[in-house]
């Protein structure tokens, strides 16, 4: 039997993760013991043998050694996530060379889409590309660049290492109160005192939606396939799909009309987050089986009777 470490075990990811082997009643990869290092303890419900350590990763003396860890910790602060991976790493022994480590990093590290291209894996990262982003997301973009850096520094010392680029999502466990664009237009369709969802702009904005489903499946077969050379994957959904797409799709569902507050446009203009998820098929033979529509039933179900 298999145990995990789950570093950051309280947010989305972790969150969906307990969903998913709570649903399917069974034991992921012979898993029967699971760690779980947050600063947020919050009920984790589940029939697999839970241990659950209140602290940040930053404060965290000892890594213990198991056959899976997911490092999924992430702070609005950009320091301490970069202070939480060096105490990470210093608490590293040889011990820990055995176990398949998976870092859970972000498309932001590609930079802005200015184009219709899908990002690749091989595409160049580095602080030139990610610059032009505006506020926290370009101090958070640089900060998963060097935390990956961290990683594949762990690779070439002999540590079993992937790592998990990770684009957009939706799923029951995403915040309704969050600023997100889909949980905008979500909360837009729900309120009734309006009869229209607005867009800010007709800004061409292009999206992936992933399904948690789909996204906790490919992090499970990327940590089991992890190899010491470090792999990267993208992780996320090629079904593009604009905003105003999206927004015209929910209000059918509510019967209200979309309405565009700003009509300027530009062939310039454009906002593309969208991965390519060749790699992933090809060599782990992973696909999506939820789309857009049929991700979307299932989320606005949960919302509309207030389940969560």
């Amino acid at each position: 039997m298999k145990s995990l470490l789950f570093i950051g075990g309280t947010g989305f990811l972790g969150q969906s993760f307990f969903d998913y082997i709570n649903k399917r009643k069974l034991k992921i990869f012979n898993l029967s013991k699971i760690i779980v290092i947050s600063r947020k303890r919050k009920k984790i419900q589940t029939k697999l043998k839970t241990k659950f350590i209140k602290k940040s990763i930053t404060d965290i003396t000892h890594i213990p050694v198991t056959n899976y860890i997911i490092y999924a910790a992430n702070s609005t602060n950009d320091l301490e996530n970069l202070k939480g991976i060096d105490n990470f790493i210093s608490l590293l022994t040889d011990k820990h060379k055995k176990t398949k480590i998976l870092f859970t990093s972000s498309g932001a590290v590609y930079g802005p889409g200015k184009t219709k291209k899908r990002f690749k894996e091989f595409d160049t990262v580095n602080f030139k590309k990610v610059s032009t982003f505006k506020g926290y997301k370009k101090e958070y973009a640089k900060s998963k660049i060097i935390m990956e850096n961290r990683f594949k520094e762990l690779g070439k010392k002999g540590f079993n290492v992937s790592i998990a680029r990770l684009f957009t999502f939706i799923g029951k466990r995403i915040l309704i109160n969050k600023d997100f664009a889909i949980t905008n237009l979500i909360n837009q369709a729900q309120n009734l005192k309006i009869n229209k969802i607005f867009l800010s702009s007709s800004k061409d904005v292009y999206r992936g939606y992933m399904h948690a489903e789909d996204l906790i499946r490919w992090v499970i077969k990327i940590l089991v396939k992890s190899n010491p050379k470090c792999n990267i994957y993208n992780v996320g959904s090629d079904e593009e799909i604009t905003i105003k797409q999206l927004a015209e799709i929910i209000a059918k569902k509510y019967n209200k009309q979309v309405s565009i507050k700003s009509k300027n446009r530009s062939k310039k203009n454009i906002d593309y987050y969208v991965p390519s998820i060749a790699k992933a098929k090809k060599e782990l033979n992973l696909i999506n089986k939820f789309n857009i529509v049929k991700s979307l039933d299932q989320i606005l179900k949960v919302w509309d009777h207030n389940i969560f």
